[in-house]
């Protein structure tokens, strides 16, 4: 574990100081960042000026499920897609044989190889937006309270990380899987509203097939004291579950891959 976590680590330097070289791209990278959090914040801070709740959700409750959301969309367009989304180039051209080659996990090599730190902007204002969140809130949330938020925040990143690895997978068999990615990053646009704005088969949807609930409305209601032992143990169980069955996934996945020498 420990050698796997070095590794990831040196990927991950090598990769920032290559961005960072173009320096103009660089910054400009980083203003659309500052643009992409006022884009997805500003709405929810509009809607709540003409009515105060919606839903059963405050201004500070539902602020805390668009925190949650601005934290793993950074982690899913700056550290999942940009890897996995090069996973499909490799098995196209046969260069993923080299990846199968070098003396470490497959996996870990093709998850943390490049990470976009321009996204950093969405993952500090999403940590910062939690906290002014929770500041607002009377009475405010407890430490077992906000431990537990993060601990469903971090199995939400679990089920992200998990669901785009059975999608990537596919590559193996099917030469394009665009459609699939674009898919799954446009229905996730949808967990930065709280799930209780939702109705009927769009919100069963939403909590048990696609699991977008978990992801970011289970978080803050963890914070708020909202969240049932039920679910909670529902939302731990169904993350590791995922990965469990990512990892044998992948495994199975690559044991049919056909190398470009093949």
């Amino acid at each position: 574990m420990w050698r796997h976590l070095k590794i990831i680590g040196f990927l991950l330097r090598t990769s920032i100081a290559v961005q960072a070289q173009y320096r103009v791209d660089f910054l400009i990278q980083f203003a659309l960042s500052f643009f992409w959090v006022f884009w997805n914040v500003a709405p929810l801070l509009l809607i709540y000026e003409l009515k105060p709740t919606i839903a059963g959700w405050s201004r500070a409750e539902a602020l805390l499920v668009i925190a949650a959301f601005l934290i793993l969309k950074s982690l899913l367009e700056g550290l999942v897609m940009p890897n996995l989304n090069a996973l499909v180039q490799h098995i196209r051209t046969g260069t993923f044989d080299f990846i199968l080659l070098k003396p470490a996990d497959a996996q870990v090599l093709v998850s943390a190889s490049k990470v976009v730190p321009t996204n950093l902007v969405g993952f500090s204002a999403g940590i910062g937006l939690a906290t002014w969140a929770s500041v607002q809130l009377d009475p405010g949330p407890s430490p077992a309270a906000l431990f537990l938020g993060v601990v469903m925040l971090m199995a939400g990143a679990t089920i992200i990380y998990a669901l785009w690895i059975a999608i990537i997978c596919t590559a193996f068999w099917f030469v394009k899987i665009d459609n699939l990615s674009f898919l799954f990053s446009s229905i996730f646009d949808a967990a930065r509203y709280p799930i209780g704005i939702f109705r009927g088969w769009i919100r069963a949807f939403l909590t048990f097939v696609i699991p977008l609930a978990v992801m970011t409305s289970y978080p803050a209601m963890a914070v708020l004291g909202k969240l049932e032992p039920g679910p909670t143990v529902a939302a731990l169980s169904t993350a590791v579950l995922l990965l469990l069955f990512s990892r044998l996934l992948w495994r199975w996945a690559v044991g049919h891959y056909a190398s470009a020498s093949s």
